[in-house]
């Protein structure tokens, strides 16, 4: 790959991390700025209209996104992925939520307002979001060429798509009032989910080394490797998370081959439990959380250990540079996966050297 010097051992590192083995140490992908590089990524325009394009102009994102390739080293495991991201739920769009183009992300607002008068619909061929999915799918997959990974959209899950549909709460109250109503909409939406996931897989896969990717975090897998989650899941007690939620995961899991399991935060730790009880879940992925404590906290070690010990995988993508050694020493390199950035190229590689020596069982 033109952007990861070494490529082919990193995918070696990957396939290791998948079976709970290691190679040399465990998979680390590390990010920095290019020596003498003074890159400063653009800023967002402010209108609707610009705000529009620079969201769906898959030509555009493709420049913006190359010149930062260009100008960050990629080391250890890291790789350059272009992203489709039209917000973290733009499913909710496909099923028809108006769309707002903010410079931070795409929103999605509600559209379900009597469940006796609502026809979800998805329609393949007229919807817009959708198109432009799938066209940036294709031309990102077009341009690749080596030089760059294709990382498929966050889709969002299913019960978070429908929260931005129906309401945070209105659809906590449909759980209690109309569960049967609330699971019917979940199902028809997750299956919706493995369809496209399984579309853009077949899209990007041969950009991806004939495998699939999740950029954000910095994984890749030799099959189908698709994120699921429930940000939801925070307002929910663990009897409605095991009511709802499970059910929608295992959904999942029949087209997840190398499956991943966004854990988002401590208002999530109470369904732990739960999430180590699938056998099928190959790897958690926590985020501790904006203004939290960081990733070396000692609440948060002792779930890495539970998560390593009923035999899943860990993946850290939110791990400061200086917290790597404390991190290494505390729970084992054997499917792990840490991403964390330098200051610069000369720290980066310093550290890749030093990976090794912390590496532990």
């Amino acid at each position: 790959m033109h952007y990861n010097e070494d490529w082919p051992q990193a995918k070696k590192r990957f396939l290791a991390f998948w079976q709970g083995e290691l190679v040399d140490r465990c998979c680390i992908a590390v990010q920095a700025p290019r020596k003498n590089s003074h890159y400063l990524p653009p800023e967002p325009p402010e209108s609707q209209d610009d705000l529009m394009k620079w969201w769906l102009d898959p030509e555009d994102n493709l420049k913006r996104m190359v010149a930062e390739f260009e100008n960050t080293f990629y080391g250890g495991e890291a790789f350059p992925a272009a992203t489709m991201c039209l917000g973290a739920s733009v499913m909710a769009g496909f099923y028809g939520s108006p769309a707002e183009f903010r410079p931070e992300t795409v929103w999605y607002h509600p559209i379900i307002q009597d469940w006796d008068e609502t026809h979800l619909e998805f329609d393949l061929l007229s919807n817009s979001l959708y198109r432009a999915t799938i066209d940036a799918a294709c031309y990102y997959a077009k341009e690749s060429r080596d030089r760059f990974m294709v990382s498929l959209p966050e889709l969002g899950a299913a019960t978070d798509d429908l929260s931005l549909l129906r309401g945070m709460q209105s659809l906590l109250l449909d759980m209690i009032d109309r569960p049967a109503t609330v699971k019917q909409a979940i199902a028809l939406l997750a299956g919706t989910w493995g369809k496209i996931h399984n579309e853009l897989y077949q899209i990007a896969a041969p950009a991806n080394d004939n495998g699939c990717c999740i950029a954000w975090m910095q994984t890749w897998a030799p099959g189908p490797h698709y994120q699921m989650s429930c940000d939801f899941s925070a307002v929910l007690s663990p009897k409605l998370f095991r009511e709802f939620i499970l059910p929608e995961i295992q959904a999942y899991l029949k087209v997840n081959e190398f499956s991943v399991y966004h854990w988002d935060g401590p208002d999530a730790i109470k369904h732990l439990d739960a999430l180590l009880s699938i056998p099928e879940i190959d790897a958690i992925q926590w985020t501790q959380g904006e203004g939290q404590a960081p990733a070396t906290d000692p609440r948060w070690i002792a779930n890495y250990q539970r998560i390593q010990r009923a035999g899943k995988k860990l993946i850290l993508p939110f791990v400061e540079i200086e917290e790597v050694e404390t991190l290494l020493s505390q729970v084992s390199s054997r499917g792990l996966m840490i991403r964390t950035r330098a200051s610069s190229e000369e720290e980066a590689r310093a550290l890749l050297q030093k990976i090794p020596g912390w590496t532990r069982d």
